[in-house]
């Protein structure tokens, strides 16, 4: 069984990607590239997780 700590930071990392996956669908591009960085980095870190 997964620790509390480790359940919350994924419950984190998994709320930004869903409100950066929205913000990107919502507003324009521009405004949101500095989402998209770290966006990848959580994909990543939650596929890792995953694995």
């Amino acid at each position: 069984m997964a620790n509390p700590s480790e359940v919350i930071s994924v419950l984190v990392v998994l709320e930004f990607v869903v409100m950066a996956s929205l913000v990107l669908l919502l507003v324009p591009f521009e405004a949101a590239v500095p989402l998209v960085p770290l966006l990848l980095v959580f994909l990543v870190a939650l596929h890792a997780y995953r694995a």
